[in-house]
């Protein structure tokens, strides 16, 4: 008996057969000759509503299963390379070309009026620099290292570069300029989208060190919170490397949690997937889909009680969230799994 056949059989039991015997109880209650309401009469309509619906749901399954069984499998790890190609970021795009020209633009700018406070090299970090930005949800971030004696907190540090963006830097498509949790955000309007650059300032803990070790401002937006501050190592997130497949993985698990709203940062499904080819070592498998479905194993396997710290911070705990949102990523990861293990083309729906 197919798994349908048996799922839909016992589905359509229990809701059968719980509904008929609700409704034997309504019309006990409603007739003035059954006082009180006769429990074997109940028993026996929940029996007949049982059967009829586990008779009703089994035809059903047996359909679904014999479908699925003639149908036909497709190249989904074809079909998954050509999805990828589709909405992963396309740097010759003329709105990718517009904002990288203002990024550097605003770069100079600072470099230019900014020098004596500068203690590194600004550089350009996150997704659209190692190539996993999605075509549709992509910024350009840059991290501003400024040297430990320019400001005296990380706060005057964030209020400083932002007064100087609104005083200093003049673009036609600028929306607004703001401030976020730990950077500021310039929105622009090209072609009739939106469109971000994010400025990340950090107030380095020494100026003499080659690496941009340092510390942000963390703004609290919450009625009573106070601003704080975190240590940082912009450096050492461009040394997190993924390989051509894994930047492949990893743009199709972003899409994948963007379409069905999963309550994963892009950052810890990065450490993850990384995480899954190091416990696989020596058994990664060779097709895309077998790739992706060994990374949803590993997450549903792992997230509930794994404890996954940020590279450039072991403080930053990516697993610190809570049990309803871990269940809700297990449950997402458990469901295409086994919708794959029934009909290995489903994948190319789910993600």
């Amino acid at each position: 008996m197919g798994k349908k056949t048996v799922q839909y059989a016992i589905n359509g039991g229990l809701i059968f057969g719980i509904t008929n015997a609700l409704l034997n109880i309504i019309e006990q209650i409603n007739d003035e000759n059954e006082n009180p309401v006769n429990w074997s009469k109940v028993i026996k309509a929940g029996g007949k509503g049982a059967l009829l619906g586990a008779g009703s749901g089994a035809a059903l399954g047996a359909i679904m299963d014999s479908r699925n069984n003639n149908q036909e499998l497709i190249n989904t790890s074809a079909i998954i390379a050509t999805m990828f190609a589709d909405i992963n970021l396309d740097k010759d795009s003329s709105v990718y070309t517009q904002l990288t020209l203002k990024a550097d633009e605003i770069i100079r700018l600072i470099k230019e009026k900014l020098e004596s406070k500068l203690g590194a090299e600004i550089i350009k970090i996150g997704s659209s620099e190692d190539g996993s930005a999605l075509q549709e949800n992509f910024d350009i971030d840059i991290a501003i290292p400024f040297n430990n004696r320019s400001f005296s907190s990380t706060q005057a540090m964030i209020h400083f570069l932002l007064e100087f963006i609104d005083n200093s830097y003049d673009d036609d498509d600028l929306i607004e300029v703001r401030m976020q949790k730990k950077s500021i955000g310039l929105l622009f309007d090209l072609e009739g989208d939106e469109y971000k650059i994010d400025l990340v300032p950090l107030k380095l803990s020494n100026s003499n060190s080659k690496e941009t070790v340092g510390y942000l401002a963390v703004n609290n937006t919450s009625l009573f919170g106070k601003n704080s501050y975190t240590k940082t190592n912009i450096s050492s997130l461009k040394e997190i490397k993924l390989t051509p497949t894994q930047i492949k993985v990893l743009v199709i698990l972003k899409n994948w949690k963007r379409n069905e709203s999963i309550p994963i940062s892009s950052h810890l499904l990065k450490l993850l997937i990384l995480d899954a080819y190091k416990s696989n070592k020596n058994r990664i498998p060779r097709d895309l889909t077998k790739k992706l479905i060994m990374i949803f194993s590993h997450i549903s396997e792992n997230i509930m009680f794994r404890r996954i710290t940020s590279v450039e911070n072991t403080n930053n705990v990516l697993t610190d969230m809570s049990l309803t949102n871990k269940r809700k990523i297990k449950k997402a990861c458990d469901k295409i799994i086994e919708e794959y293990n029934y009909q290995p083309n489903s994948i190319v729906e789910y993600i």
